[in-house]
């Protein structure tokens, strides 16, 4: 009987395809990561979610979501974690203990894609202890393994006991991991452009509501999470700055798409760009973009005649006649890169990285907030605000916060709020799409279109307040206002 069970263990786990298992890219990191389980680097925000988690064994209970990230850089593989948990505990904090008992995420490591058993672990719970392993075919010593120059932070770091509380959230985990400490499976340390390994992350743990989840699912009738079968696909990536070739024409932009950047917007670029930015231009465009003297806040959310990369390409590099705005006098190179930092400075919403419960966030807008009763998604909802179907590309997460939490001060033209009494006596309540000195086109709350003359209007009140409701900073759990602003800033049209 157990050779039958091992058998179909391992047609199991020969099942898994490698087509089927997940694959991600580590970028390396553009700008320093300070370790202390905050996440908030601007290379964090700009580094891309490895996908959803897989709950391989779930049965009942609610499944939190698990936002996990991964960057590069000479020394380190850095990995970060956000952890929506609305039970944190957790109470081991002898080195080893065993934190799988408490909420924790688990990395496993296989360097050489080759040997995928050959693999490490670091397990870390809430509260910041950690317990590695190394199950290689070379390891000699002890069950348990002691890496070199771990840093690591949790956002309950050093507590002796985390219990249950009902101010539960979420808990984040951030840490860089020396490369040295692979030299012995690793084709190459730091990995080369393009190199792979194998991995996985989990997630565990907790007395209420545990979560047990992996970025690559484990295959049916396993119940192991040491399986590097199944374990995911990264890659390394570098990617190179373009060197523009002269004879490529006029500016090196020949045979590319009108208003495209030839070196991309990455995170490396945009990083380059900053820094010429604010050795060149913060004189007139202020530090960041933030505050303009002589010149315009590139930062700014007004919009202005040169938008597109070919346009600021042509005004960086050339001046723009009549202005205080000179010749940068600097390579193409380098005016490109300064062209992806003051677009990236206006990135949307679907170009960063907003945290949450995407699918619940949907659940929010539906069920939690009036916002289907006034705004359409991909067909659905009303007509009396504007269509939010591609909103992510759009606005930034700055003012969709901004937009469910405070009031603004003006209100956009086509949703001015109107109440008015016609000399027939009818009344009509909703907003104005249209109106001049003699007419007004007024959308009413049922989506009907009045057509009215003015002469035909009794009494007409405009509304100081915007329809537009400021108060789900104070009517929703901040995990709920959370996951409603990833939920839009996913909402973009392909």
């Amino acid at each position: 009987m157990l050779a039958l069970i091992v058998l179909l263990l391992v047609i199991l786990v020969q099942s898994v395809s490698a087509e089927n298992l997940p694959r991600y890219d580590i970028v390396r990191a553009a700008s320093p990561i300070v370790i202390d389980g905050k996440l908030d680097e601007a290379a964090w925000q700009r580094a891309q979610p490895v996908g959803d988690f897989h709950f391989n064994w779930w049965k009942e209970g609610e499944r939190e979501p698990t936002v996990a990230k991964m960057m590069w850089d000479k020394d380190n593989l850095y990995v970060g974690y956000f952890c929506h948990d609305k039970h944190i505990s957790a109470k081991v904090t002898q080195r080893h203990g065993p934190v799988s008992k408490d909420d924790c995420v688990e990395i496993f490591l296989s360097p050489n894609t080759t040997k995928p058993k050959n693999y490490y672990t670091f397990e870390i719970n809430a509260i910041g202890t950690m317990l590695n392993r190394c199950r290689t075919d070379w390891w000699a010593g002890p069950a348990t393994w002691d890496p070199e120059g771990v840093n690591y932070r949790t956002s309950l770091h050093g507590l002796p006991l985390k219990e249950e509380s009902p101010g539960d959230e979420h808990w984040s985990v951030e840490l860089a991991i020396p490369l040295r400490n692979f030299v012995r499976d690793a084709p190459h340390t730091p990995p080369l452009d393009g190199d792979e390994w194998r991995l996985n992350l989990m997630r565990t743990g907790g007395v209420t509501n545990a979560q047990d989840s992996t970025w690559s699912p484990i295959p049916a009738g396993i119940k192991s999470f040491h399986t590097p079968e199944a374990f995911g696909t990264v890659r390394f990536v570098n990617p190179p700055v373009v060197v523009l070739a002269q004879a490529q024409g006029r500016g090196g932009r020949r045979g590319r798409p009108a208003s495209t950047n030839p070196l991309g917007r990455g995170l490396e670029v945009v990083e380059g760009g900053r820094q010429l930015y604010n050795t060149s231009c913060t004189a007139c465009h202020g530090l960041e973009g933030t505050v303009g003297d002589r010149g315009p806040a590139l930062a700014a959310t007004r919009r202005y005649l040169r938008t597109t990369d070919d346009d600021l390409f042509g005004a960086i590099k050339n001046g723009i006649s009549g202005t205080l705005m000179p010749p940068a006098g600097l390579p193409d190179n380098d005016v490109w890169m300064i062209v992806a930092y003051i677009r990236s400075l206006r990135a949307t919403a679907s170009d960063e990285f907003v945290a949450g419960n995407v699918e619940h966030g949907g659940e929010v807008f539906r069920n939690k907030t009036d916002c289907g009763n006034c705004h359409m998604i991909d067909g659905r909802g009303g007509l009396l605000g504007p269509d939010l179907s591609n909103i992510g590309a759009e606005r930034s997460a700055r003012y969709l916060r901004e937009a469910l939490t405070t009031v603004r001060p003006t209100i956009s033209r086509g949703y001015q709020p109107v109440r008015l009494t016609t000399k027939s006596g009818e009344k009509i309540d909703g907003v104005v799409k249209n109106e001049d000195n003699f007419s007004l086109q007024v959308m009413d709350r049922a989506y009907r279109i009045h057509l009215l003359n003015r002469a035909d209007v009794q009494k007409i009140e405009y509304p100081k307040e915007s329809l537009m409701p400021s108060h789900y900073g104070k009517t929703l759990s901040a995990s709920d206002l959370q996951d409603l602003l990833a939920f839009l800033s996913r909402r973009v049209r392909r």
